[in-house]
């Protein structure tokens, strides 16, 4: 019981400071996922090329 409470106050602190890297990327993933779906077709029409 010891251990999981030592545990936990060592992740709190990491998890508060990945927090608002997070919401910072979130906006990022969001803006990238349309131009991924628009990309994905292509890398699949390229890759009979490839190989």
């Amino acid at each position: 019981m010891r251990y999981t409470l030592f545990f936990t106050y060592c992740l709190l602190p990491i998890a508060y400071c990945l927090l608002p890297i997070a919401y910072c990327l979130l906006p990022i993933a969001y803006c990238l996922l349309p131009i991924a779906y628009c990309l994905l077709p292509i890398a699949y029409c390229l890759l009979p090329i490839a190989y």
